[in-house]
């Protein structure tokens, strides 16, 4: 919300989302799938909004996502359910929390009939619009830039995505854009064969949540496409979303080896060996995460004074990255080892 003393630009509005149930004593039925319209920049999306024939005494959870896909904030106040069978629904309501652009909300909402008979509720999502201002507006080349990319239109998507991130975006929709915008690139080069679609698609369903269908197209990938010039590209994104996405470090660690094993000319190879750092680090090896992190910051050192145990990187802006990256991980576990030992003296 802005500081200054302009106006604020800000709107207070609800959606209502529609619940409804078919309550018989017999457990078959029908559904219907689809998501909602947008409102403004906010989507709600329910893959499953009515909860067709359930058992009295069941109980049926479903799942939906509101998602900021606009240029717009919006402060989410309350979520509630209403109706007049709001006690045959039931839901975790969020805290209060706001949505920048790019940010997701997850909302369960469970189906529970105590009684026969068609049940029916809404859910009232109440929200403002805080009308976006500054590097908010970046956020429209994002979208523009999918745009363009799902009509196959790469050129300009490409164009676009560079244009977003050169403009300071900071939201979510940056580590999006920073995975979208080297595949693009390549493909001007490469071509976008069977190979390009099997990695774009698996870029897509970890963008909608389904890290698992993701590592089967990578998988893919790497079987019938074992010569691909993105074949580094899977590699890294496989060792990524098992470490990130699945919370599996050791099987990280491991595929991030084999990345800078069998492409050591990657440009990869520093963003692995960091996030092998890291995953000792979550694994509790703190001495071999050290020394992951001095291999890094060695390959980007261009002076050393040894006399004076005294170093400084190369001149050029990767170099200071990784150099600098390096430093303070090393900082944050000496400082992390310090603590320790001091809490066990104590």
């Amino acid at each position: 919300m802005p500081t200054n003393n302009k106006k604020t630009n800000l709107r207070v509005s609800t959606i209502a989302v529609a619940l409804s149930a078919a309550l018989l004593t017999a457990c078959t039925g029908g559904s219907e799938s689809g998501d909602l319209p947008e409102i403004e920049g906010l989507r709600v999306s329910l893959s499953d909004y009515r909860f067709g024939v359930q058992q009295v005494g069941s109980f049926t959870p479903q799942n939906f996502k509101i998602s900021n896909v606009g240029v717009d904030t919006y402060p989410i106040n309350s979520i509630a359910i209403d109706g007049e069978n709001k006690e045959d629904f039931l839901s975790e309501i969020p805290e209060v929390v706001t949505l920048e652009p790019g940010d997701e909300l997850e909302v369960s909402v469970a189906f529970s009939p105590l009684s026969n008979g068609q049940r029916t509720a809404s859910l009232n999502i109440n929200y403002d619009t805080i009308v976006g201002f500054g590097s908010n507006r970046v956020e429209s080349l994002y979208y523009t830039a999918r745009d363009f990319e799902y009509a196959g239109d790469y050129v300009s998507a490409t164009s676009l995505y560079r244009q977003y991130l050169n403009g300071g975006a900071t939201t979510a929709n940056r580590a999006r854009a920073v995975i979208k915008l080297p595949l693009l690139e390549e493909a001007e080069v490469y071509g976008t064969g069977s190979d390009f679609g099997l990695y774009k698609s698996a870029i897509d369903k970890r963008d909608e949540g389904d890290t698992d269908a993701s590592l089967q197209l990578i998988e893919a990938l790497l079987r019938q496409h074992s010569d691909s010039y993105l074949v580094d590209d899977a590699k890294y994104m496989r060792a990524y979303i098992q470490m990130a996405d699945h919370g599996d470090y050791q099987l990280a660690y491991e595929n991030f080896q084999l990345l800078i094993d069998e492409h050591p000319e990657s440009s990869y190879v520093d963003t692995a060996l960091y996030s092998q750092g890291l995953a000792q680090h979550e694994l509790g090896n703190i001495e071999k995460a050290e020394e992951i992190f001095i291999s890094l910051k060695d390959r980007h050192t261009g002076i050393r004074l040894g006399l004076f145990e005294l170093q400084w990187p190369r001149d050029n802006y990767v170099s200071r990255l990784w150099y600098d990256r390096s430093e303070q991980q090393l900082e944050e576990l000496q400082a992390e080892s310090t603590a320790d030992a001091d809490s066990t003296e104590s």
